[in-house]
């Protein structure tokens, strides 16, 4: 029998994913998926609403005195690390946003993309002691400030993103299929809109250093993405899909329970990894023909580990970024944070390999892994 997926509470504020939205954002996303919502989740809804009301004359207020200075802020060519969840990503992240010269986006600006700018210390209070010290899904420490992904941040500025499906996980293909491979039009031409505004105040938050990003579903994305910033470089780690998977499943099965507004089956999640993880690396390996030469690298995840300073060094004479000797030490500083961090160990059933390879086997083979 599949094991069923959900909270264990409907008042868990654990991970308070849409706090952060602003009134519209709210209202488009109830509009949209509130059908979806299990009723006994709509007490959370309710609860939700007030904070999200408070926040709304900070959020006008941020606009109206910061919008200008958003709207006229150059980005910088962007560094986008794109690469399926489990892949190293948040590892690669953390290392290279010790370079003093890049910018990032944090976790308190995360929970809070409309108002950072302005309630910087207020943030600092409400989220400092509802943060964890370590992610729950692999251990690997977590802070306010340190660097995190957008995906949540940009769920609080529009509907058209992969957090909808998250919250409502039913729904994890076929709002993948409207945000990440953007089936609807009108779904990319939104998240459009809403990266650039967010890479333009981001940018205005870190005085205009040149910004890395780091999301596992931009790696659908890299055509979207050009289409806003042609000059932004990549960076796409990757890793043994056997191990992607099983990482992905148990990822799902300890995240979805502390976002997810409804309760779903075991399958659903399954089949949703089996199906966008293909069609995914489809679109990005259509996609990277369309990026300039010079301005993507690619790294996988065990030629990075145990090597980190002499593959990063590679990424940086490869992408034309400058700096490398300066922000050595700082890096090597937190690869020695790491020393005696442990993964996370998994049982590989023959038949589920098998099942895998099958569903995968051009992805494979385009990266490199052979069947094992």
């Amino acid at each position: 029998m599949s094991k069923v997926l959900g909270p264990k509470s409907y008042f868990d504020f654990t991970a308070p994913t849409i706090i952060g939205a602003d009134i519209r954002t709210w209202f488009r996303f109830l509009w949209r998926y509130g059908g979806d919502i299990d009723w006994r989740f709509w007490p959370r809804i309710f609860v939700l609403t007030f904070p999200i009301l408070f926040y709304t004359p900070i959020v006008w207020w941020e606009r109206f005195r910061f919008g200008r200075k958003i709207r006229e802020t150059k980005v910088k060519a962007p560094i986008f690390i794109i690469g399926h969840q489990r892949s190293g990503t948040t590892y690669l992240n953390y290392l290279m946003c010790r370079d003093e010269q890049f910018g990032y986006l944090t976790v308190k600006e995360s929970f809070m993309p409309w108002i950072y700018l302005t309630a910087k210390r207020h943030l600092e209070w409400m989220l400092g002691r509802a943060i964890p010290e370590k992610r729950p899904m692999d251990n690997l420490k977590l802070g306010l400030d340190l660097p995190t992904e957008p995906e949540y941040a940009l769920g609080n500025m529009t509907v058209s993103t992969m957090l909808a499906g998250y919250m409502i996980p039913k729904r994890l293909y076929s709002v993948f299929r409207k945000t990440v491979l953007f089936d609807d039009a009108c779904d990319k031409e939104e998240w459009k809109h809403a990266l650039r505004y967010f890479m333009q105040k981001l940018t205005l938050k870190n005085d205009g250093k040149q910004l890395i990003i780091k999301a596992p579903e931009n790696l659908g994305r890299v055509k979207e993405i050009l289409e806003i910033f042609p000059d932004a470089k990549f960076i796409h780690i990757h890793r043994d899909p056997y191990r992607v998977y099983f990482s992905t499943e148990r990822l799902y099965g300890i995240t979805l329970p502390l976002v997810a507004m409804q309760y779903c089956s075991e399958d659903v999640v399954k089949d949703f990894i089996m199906r966008s993880y293909r069609e995914m690396f489809d679109r990005y390996f259509e996609a990277k023909r369309l990026i300039p030469k010079g301005n993507l690298t690619e790294v996988r995840y065990d030629d990075l580990i145990g090597c980190e300073l002499s593959e990063l060094e590679r990424v940086y004479n490869e992408l034309s970024l400058e700096g490398f000797e300066a922000a050595k030490p700082f890096i090597k500083q937190e690869v020695k944070t790491y020393e005696n961090y442990q993964t996370n160990t998994y049982n590989y059933p023959p038949e589920r390999m098998a099942e895998i390879y099958s569903a995968w086997e051009s992805v494979f083979d385009e990266l490199g892994y052979a069947e094992n």
